[in-house]
Parts: C-alpha cells; sequence; structure tokens
C-alpha cells in the first residue's frame, strides 16, 4: 500500500497539542501564589521628636547683691616716722563685707547649651578699715590707735577697695522646681590701699606718713539656681512656635573658696535668645 505524499499522520498534531498542555500545567504549579497582605498585630514603634531645651545663644545681664560675705585678706603697712625712717608690717585680717554687682554671662546653643560662662563686676568689699592693719603682738614706735582713726577717717571719704572683675564658667546640673541648677568655678581678686598721715603720738607734735595695700583673692566654688520666664513667644506663618527670643532671669547661689571666703549671691535681669 502506498501512502499519500501530501498528507500528515495524525498524531503530529496530538503531540503538539500535548506538549503544550504539559508545559502549561508546570507553569501553573511553579509560579508563586500572592496572598492578600494580613495587618500586623504588632504596632510600628513612634520615635518621639527631639526638642532641645534651648534653641539658640542665650545673652544675660545681671543686676544683684554678694551679702553675707565673710573672708580673708591680706594686707601690708609701710609707716614713714618724721626722722625718715620707713617700716612695714604684714599680716592678714578676716572681715565681713558685701559688694553690689553688674554681670553679663553667655550660654551657647546645641551641645554646649549645657555650660554657662560669665563675668561680674564687684564693688564694695571686706570691712578692713574696722581692723588693725599692725600685726598683733608688734610694739610700733607710734600710736596704733592714732592710725586705725585715721584709716577709719579716710575710708568715709573713700571706699578702700577697687572694682573687682570676677570671671566664672557654670555647667547646668539639673532641675530642682523647675528651676536649673549649676556648679562650676570662679575666681575672685580685688585689690585697695589706704594711705594718709596720723600723729605720732598724744602730742600731735609730729606726724608720720602712711601707706596700706590690701589684697583678697580666692578660688571659688559656685553653685546657683536659675529661673528664666520667657516674657515673647509668638507663631511664623506655618503656625509654628518661634524660638523665645526674650524673658527675665532670677538668680541665687553660693560661692565657698580659699581664703576662708564665703559669699551668698542674689541676681536677677533680662535674657535674650538668639
Amino acid at each position: 500500500m502506498v501512502k499519500s505524499a501530501g498528507r500528515r499522520p495524525y498524531f503530529s498534531y496530538w503531540g503538539i497539542c500535548a506538549i503544550f498542555i504539559v508545559v502549561g500545567a508546570l507553569r501553573g504549579a511553579t509560579a508563586p501564589v500572592s496572598t492578600p497582605d494580613v495587618p500586623s498585630d504588632r504596632p510600628r514603634p513612634i520615635e518621639p521628636p527631639h526638642k532641645s531645651a534651648q534653641a539658640g545663644t542665650r545673652l544675660t545681664l545681671l543686676l544683684g547683691l554678694n551679702i553675707l560675705t565673710y573672708g580673708q585678706y591680706g594686707y601690708n603697712t609701710a609707716v614713714t616716722l618724721p626722722d625718715g625712717r620707713t617700716l612695714n608690717y604684714t599680716g592678714k585680717q578676716s572681715s565681713s563685707g558685701g559688694t553690689v554687682l553688674i554681670g553679663t554671662s553667655i550660654t551657647p546653643p546645641a551641645a554646649f547649651r549645657r555650660l554657662t560662662v560669665g563675668l561680674t563686676f564687684e564693688v564694695g568689699g571686706l570691712e578692713s578699715w574696722t581692723h588693725s592693719v599692725i600685726p598683733s603682738g608688734a610694739t610700733p614706735p607710734f600710736s596704733e590707735d592714732n592710725l586705725n582713726r585715721q584709716i577709719q577717717r579716710n575710708s568715709i571719704n573713700g571706699y578702700p577697695w577697687r572694682l573687682s572683675i570676677s570671671p566664672y564658667v557654670e555647667h547646668e546640673l539639673g532641675f530642682l522646681l523647675a528651676s536649673k541648677v549649676r556648679a562650676g568655678y570662679q575666681y575672685w581678686h580685688q585689690s585697695g590701699s589706704n594711705s594718709g598721715v596720723f600723729p605720732v603720738d598724744s602730742t600731735n607734735s609730729a606726724v608720720a606718713r602712711y601707706n596700706v595695700r590690701f589684697l583678697h583673692n580666692s578660688h571659688l566654688i559656685r553653685l546657683s539656681i536659675n529661673n528664666h520666664t520667657s516674657l515673647s513667644e509668638g507663631t511664623d506663618t506655618n503656625s509654628s512656635p518661634k524660638k523665645r527670643n526674650s524673658g527675665f532671669v532670677r538668680q541665687a547661689g553660693l560661692l565657698v573658696g580659699t581664703n576662708q571666703t564665703v559669699m551668698l549671691f542674689v541676681s536677677f535681669g533680662p535674657a535674650w535668645s538668639f
């Protein structure tokens, strides 16, 4: 039997169809199956926004008092007698006193906002005129009472202590009843002088010349409590709070240091942030 040349066998069509069916089934079995998103029972952590306690640099001006002040000062007394001799006496005395202070301080922003650097100008000093400028046990060849009385008279007309310039630096420790507690270091240096003439003895027949120099210096530990009240706070065009640009500061503290120095101070004044 002779087969027809233009006719294909039937199994070729069915074989091609079977190949396509098998390939489609295999692809459907290996394809990933998508599943609907299932909400998680665990909430996402929300990080609170961090706000610095101070947005910018703060400048403060202070006016106040050093009260209940006590300290030890040194003196150097030179007495020139009528015959030309000069006698020198050196010693130390302890006394109370007080000063009026005018100061300024600056607190930087960002990482250094806990650090404050300041400077005070002090007018006043220890009551040196109430103490003798001759060491105890000395036997001077002149009237010590006349010398002390003359020093007291001169102190009424002119204060013996000069202006003191006292720098300090302090670091914020924390809060106490909405006030900042700071601790730091302050340096005190104050000098003074008193000069004039006084009768050598009770006859008042001859006078001697005197010149007394005073020095009170101390390295101090500074502890202060600072309360800041905002005086102006507005909003910008986006209705978000603006940084405070002005306020009022109240301050009180204690200074303790070398040469038996103890000072209690209070001050107040305006503050600006920029």
